[in-house]
């Protein structure tokens, strides 16, 4: 009895030295004003073991094992404060910052252009703005958030689903806060994951999109995905692919957060032929391997394991490329009041995630100047500060400087060298000029940004053309990327174009952006743990049953074949088999990644017939159970494939 009461005891212990915390608040010394978004990094040592963001409120929690810790404070405009502390149970440790005199004001790097020249006026800047009737003006009257809840109350997506979204209202799709001069959750948006679409986009590339890859001539296809992954399941990040043909490198990628790399043979418009062996070679650790039986993606995955230890990699790089001409208001507007708020919830799936975070802004020849840059620096409030500088002037034709913007990014910035996701988010109305050369550069850079791991999200905003679309997915496809556009949803701005799509879900632009970030992070750790994403997705039963206000005339009524369509599928979480049980007759359900990238297509699935799905093949990860119902709504289940560590 006394030995299992020592080892309970024993037990209990370890378990204490697991369950301290490091509590406290971030605030100025001068008006103890909270300092919201402020980094908060733990070292033991001289190893980063934890590192979180205030709240908007000041304040931050880090849990933390029993020890001597060195907790580091920055604030941009502050002078760092730097505390040793000693974690022997729950420790709080408020912060008040020093306004440094000496600190020098944050100052844009000018590239290709000259700072020096005088800014022009709002008036003259409204002038040039108005030649283009594709653009929003700069001096365009902005609707009030009453006004545009007034005039746009109800939404509908391409697919028939109603929405309305109070401005400034998160509607449960983000975290509303007011910080610079735009106003939260306001904008809308849709998301087009090609990957998820394939075939349609194959189809839409050929057909309605076909003039567009000729004035581009950019076209990314022969397509040949690689999943690489341990032993023991866990997903190998930031591995060298390259694809050969007779031994001669073609493409040159890395794998993403869930082990997964894409490769194409050609990124031109062009028909690619193999003529010739092809093979994929994988460096990872100085360690080399090959497959030598390669499949093109539609004939299935080309899966390899690797027996190596497990490493985590923490490293998260995140760059904004923002075209700053005279139409460009609304999305800076947005940059300044949700940038903060994107990266503070994305980063609370883990507090060892290592963010760092650049800008580049772009104009065009003979603005007052081409590209302004903000290197990468890890923190946040550095880079909220250089974006809170920036506004909206120049331009005056269509086409800005968008491929300078796009270089300067690619192979100015300081990518880190391992990495677990480099996302650059492309955020622009307008398209590169046009002409050879410009296209050439889109080629090359679509090769250097893959061969960098670096993730390109293109933000269509008001004013692009079905050109500038085209472009833009086909930029997301050559570097794994996913394509995102704002919408008329939210009654602000210019109207915007529909997506060449059959189907899409209007979220708001806030919430949009957090998915992705946590879609290309999230990680299983060595220890087989999946983070908790908290993206609202149902793990068991998903049911298409709609509640509509009989007393609302403007509600669309949902398709009565449609309300009793549900599957389960068990067990959830799995170790490789799933059991899905469909009530209706499926012609095709879908499983894919989390980002919604096409892995499976099980065709005819007839009603109440069991069906056995084996997912062992894939990294241990979360993956979603998709299908079209009648009405064309998405609807998705999420499934975690985990394996005992």
């Amino acid at each position: 009895m006394r030995f299992v009461t020592l080892l309970c005891i024993f037990l209990l212990g370890i378990g204490a030295a697991f369950s301290q915390s490091i509590s406290g608040n971030m605030n100025s010394e001068a008006d103890s004003e909270a300092l919201r978004y402020g980094n908060v990094d733990i070292y033991k040592g001289d190893k980063l073991v934890a590192s979180v963001i205030t709240d908007k409120l000041g304040n931050f929690a880090i849990a933390l094992d029993t020890g001597t810790y060195v907790c580091v404070m920055n604030y941009a405009g502050y002078s760092p404060i730097k505390k040793e502390i000693k974690v022997t149970g729950d420790e709080v440790a408020n912060f008040k910052m020093k306004e440094d005199p000496s600190a020098p004001k944050l100052a844009a790097r000018a590239e290709d252009g000259d700072l020096r020249k005088e800014m022009r006026s709002i008036e003259e800047v409204a002038i040039v703005s108005s030649k283009s009737e594709k653009r929003m003006t700069f001096s365009s009257p902005k609707k009030s958030r009453a006004e545009a809840y007034s005039s746009a109350p109800r939404g509908t997506t391409s697919d028939g689903t109603v929405m309305a979204i109070p401005p400034g209202k998160s509607g449960g799709l983000g975290v509303p806060l007011t910080n610079g001069t735009g106003s939260s959750s306001q904008l809308t948006a849709g998301e087009i994951n090609d990957f998820s679409k394939w075939k349609m986009w194959q189809d839409l590339s050929k057909g309605e999109l076909a003039s567009y890859q000729k004035m581009w001539e950019i076209a990314p296809s022969g397509r040949y995905t690689v999943m690489l992954q341990s032993e023991s399941g866990i997903p190998i990040v930031d591995a060298i692919v390259q694809l050969l043909l007779n031994r001669n490198v073609v493409f040159t990628t890395r794998t993403d957060n869930t082990g997964k790399a894409e490769c194409w043979l050609t990124v031109k418009n062009e028909t690619p032929e193999v003529n010739g062996k092809l093979s994929i070679q994988i460096a990872y650790n100085g360690k080399t391997s090959t497959i030598n039986k390669v499949s093109a993606f539609e004939n299935g995955l080309n899966h390899q394991k690797l027996n190596i230890s497990c490493q985590e990699v923490e490293n998260v790089d995140v760059a904004f490329v923002v075209d700053a001409t005279g139409s460009m208001g609304d999305e800076i507007n947005f940059l300044q009041a949700e940038m903060s708020d994107i990266i503070f919830q994305s980063k609370q799936i883990s507090n060892k995630l290592n963010f760092r975070f650049a800008n580049v802004y772009y104009r065009d020849e003979g603005d007052s100047y081409v590209t302004k840059s903000m290197n990468f620096n890890r923190v946040l409030s550095e880079s909220d500060a250089f974006i809170n500088q920036q506004s909206a002037g120049g331009g005056g034709d269509f086409p800005e400087a968008m491929d300078v913007g796009l270089d300067s990014a690619i192979n100015n910035l300081s990518w880190s060298e391992n990495a677990r996701a480099r996302i650059l988010f492309l955020i622009l109305d307008a398209p590169p000029h046009q002409g050879s050369a410009v296209n050439e550069r889109l080629q090359r850079l679509i090769l250097q940004a893959a061969e960098k791991g670096i993730r390109i999200v293109p933000i269509g905003a008001s004013g692009i053309d079905k050109s500038t679309e085209y472009l833009m997915r086909a930029l997301a496809l050559g570097t794994n990327g996913t394509y995102t556009f704002l919408t008329d949803h939210s009654g602000i701005g210019n109207s915007h174009i529909k997506p060449s799509t059959d189907s899409y879900e209007v979220e708001t632009l806030n919430a949009i952006l957090v998915r992705i970030v946590k879609s290309y992070t999230y990680m299983p750790d060595c220890q087989q743990n999946i983070p908790d994403l908290a993206l609202n997705i149902p793990d068991s039963i998903v049911s298409t049953i709609q509640a509509v206000d009989s007393t609302d005339t403007n509600a669309v009524k949902p398709d009565p074949k449609a309300l009793n369509i549900t599957w389960s599928y068990y067990p959830n979480p799995t170790n490789g088999m799933i059991t899905i049980l469909p009530n209706t007759d499926i012609k095709e359900l879908y499983v894919s990644d989390l980002s919604g990238k096409v892995l499976q297509i099980l065709p005819r699935l007839k009603k109440d017939e069991r069906i056995q799905v084996d997912l062992s093949g894939y990294a241990t990860g979360i993956y979603l159970i998709r299908y079209l119902d009648e009405n064309n709504h998405w609807l998705s289940g999420k499934v975690v494939l985990q394996r005992t560590s």
